[in-house]
């Protein structure tokens, strides 16, 4: 039941209308049993997965208040064996085997073992991580444990954000379920538009993107120079349309039900450095790893080595988050490179002053390279794309022109897309100078409009949201 299914509408209003016929009271029954109808509609036997997770936190947080600080420690080692035992059981066993066997082959020594395969539970990074925080924050005393087992319950199975987050704190979830609401048509608006935007950037935008950009890494061999390039920078829009459309749908509904959910994007391909950029790219996960890793780590508060070390763990972790795959590794690593090379820059106080504009072009660019190793399904696959995208260069005309050709969409589809991407464009920008709250209803109206005509046109194949993959 993905968000962009007839099904999952007609859920959502049905839960709607009854949410807000019911007394306060009684609402949060609802959304759990909405939260866990869900889930089962993905996978009936991992709902049993999530509802264990649910019962080990709760009883061993409640646990940690009652028992002195040496046992407390013992519970959160236990804890963190247990989750992250099951997170690696279902997510990295066959890539931590594949590495294994590597080193063995390469010490001369031939070592074959089959490895259980499991299908990933859908959503289990985002709840695993977000259980795990709960649980360090009780330990630490920053927050006190939740001794009702309802509400803790359905933050941490509420559907808009259960599959692929935000990834939001646990404390703060309750904090919202437990205020008392009333329904406001404000709100609600507000809501509708977060929704509505959220739709364009992933149905419109991103699907549309992902047949061109999916048949190009599908037969790579097929192309040189312009296609590949043309790759490049519709997957960095792809991938910011899909998972920001996501994030936007879920804090939509959450909005619905009067429940505010943190922002996930702050328009992150206005940033002037990569640093800037993950303060604004999926930022309850940037903000998780800052809080768990970096800081305890000792954050940048050490030798400048040492910080140049936990940036480098923190993104090899963010890497190996996104996949059991070395092209998301590399990609890890990349990113945390090159903001040590900016920490060293900016402490050397190099002379060299470029405009902002100038920055963010850089940023982009250095981005969307990184992003090869993400799409790829091979580091040889993504050097492929990287070395081989500007081949016929130096013949501008016959590299465009001709390039283009092979990138293989109707010129009025062009037309139509780049004038999603422009409005999109200008939405960030408004929301980057502050000046966006609620849009005119007319320009909804046109939106819808011109969706349904892009949508009757020329058709979509919606694909599941990139980040259900993680």
């Amino acid at each position: 039941m993905q968000f962009q299914s007839i099904s999952f509408l007609v859920f959502l209003v049905i839960i709607f209308l009854i949410y807000w016929r019911l007394p306060d009271k009684y609402r949060w029954k609802l959304l759990l049993v909405a939260g866990y109808f869900f889930y089962v509609s993905y996978n009936p036997l991992y709902v049993l997965l999530l509802f264990g997770v649910t019962v080990l936190t709760y009883l061993t947080t409640l646990q940690m208040e009652r028992v002195k600080t040496h046992h407390k420690k013992w519970l959160l080692q236990g804890y963190i064996i247990v989750v992250v035992g099951i997170l690696v059981l279902f997510k990295y066993l066959g890539f931590f085997a594949e590495i294994v066997q590597s080193i063995c082959s390469a010490m001369g020594n031939t070592l074959h073992f089959s490895v259980l395969q499991l299908i990933l539970p859908v959503g289990i990074s985002f709840y695993i991580f977000q259980t795990l925080a709960y649980v360090i924050d009780v330990y630490y005393g920053r927050i006190k444990a939740e001794r009702h087992f309802g509400f803790f319950a359905v933050s941490v199975a509420f559907f808009p954000i259960l599959l692929a987050g935000p990834i939001e704190r646990i404390q703060n979830l309750i904090g919202e379920l437990k205020k008392e609401k009333a329904f406001s048509y404000e709100n609600s608006c507000m809501a509708f538009q977060n929704i509505l935007i959220g739709y364009m950037k992933k149905m419109i935008i991103a699907d549309s993107l992902a047949m061109v950009v999916n048949r190009i890494y599908s037969d790579l061999e097929t192309y040189r120079g312009f296609p590949l390039l043309v790759a490049i920078i519709l997957y960095s829009i792809e991938i910011y349309c899909d998972f920001s459309g996501y994030s936007d749908i879920a804090i939509g509904i959450a909005e619905l039900f009067g429940i505010n959910i943190h922002v996930n994007f702050r328009q992150p391909y206005f940033a002037d450095s990569v640093k800037d950029f993950w303060k604004r790219w999926h930022i309850s996960l940037t903000s998780w790893f800052r809080d768990y890793i970096y800081i305890p780590l000792g954050g940048n508060r050490v030798s400048p080595w040492r910080v140049s070390r936990n940036v480098l763990c923190v993104y090899l972790l963010s890497g190996l988050w996104h996949g059991a795959n070395w092209t998301f590794l590399l990609w890890g690593v990349l990113n945390g490179v090159i903001q040590i090379i900016e920490n060293i820059i900016s402490r050397k106080n190099f002379p060299i002053v470029l405009p902002k504009s100038v920055k963010r072009i850089i940023t982009f660019v250095l981005v969307s390279v990184m992003w090869v190793f993400f799409r790829a399904d091979s580091v040889p696959d993504a050097m492929f794309v990287i070395i081989h995208c500007l081949d016929g260069i130096g013949v501008v005309k016959d590299y465009f022109f001709e390039g283009s050709n092979l990138v293989g969409v109707p010129l009025m589809q062009v037309g139509l897309l780049l004038l999603f991407i422009i409005v999109l464009f200008i939405i960030d920008l408004l929301k980057e100078k502050g000046k966006l709250q609620l849009i005119n209803g007319f320009v909804v109206s046109i939106l819808i409009t011109l969706s349904m005509l892009y949508y009757f046109k020329y058709g979509i194949d919606n694909g599941t949201f990139i980040y259900f993959q993680f």
